[in-house]
């Protein structure tokens, strides 16, 4: 499978999307992330790329998971689904805030597992 390309979009709401326009998810997760700056993800290779070049810690256990769904994902291994769900514990881990919702405003996922922030 040849690299995707990827497309940095502006948003009606000046938040940043990346998208690869092949696979999306569902449902859209938007990021903040330290620099002040939004991110809305809408498939796996967004996550990838958030994950390996946005992210504020390194070596996360699920940050390491979600990369490793990430690349099964463009390896036809995985559904996208599930690798949405592993971005998203990994973004609890991180502390990363985000949104689980279409616009990236209405609600905040919150850490119904207990997982603790990476410090």
């Amino acid at each position: 499978m040849g690299l995707r390309q990827l497309f940095l979009v502006n948003s009606a709401s000046g938040a940043t999307a990346i998208s690869d326009h092949s696979a999306f998810w569902k449902k859209t997760i938007s990021i903040d992330l330290d620099a002040g700056e939004r991110l809305v993800l809408r498939s796996p290779q967004d996550a990838l790329y958030a994950l390996v070049s946005d992210w504020p810690i390194h070596e996360g256990v699920h940050q390491q998971r979600a990369i490793d769904f990430c690349r099964a994902w463009l390896a036809g291994r995985m559904p996208a689904e599930t690798v949405r769900q592993a971005f998203i514990l990994a973004a609890l881990e991180a502390g990363v805030a985000i949104a689980d919702d279409e616009n990236g405003t209405a609600s905040s996922v919150s850490n119904p597992a207990g997982i603790s922030r990476a410090a």
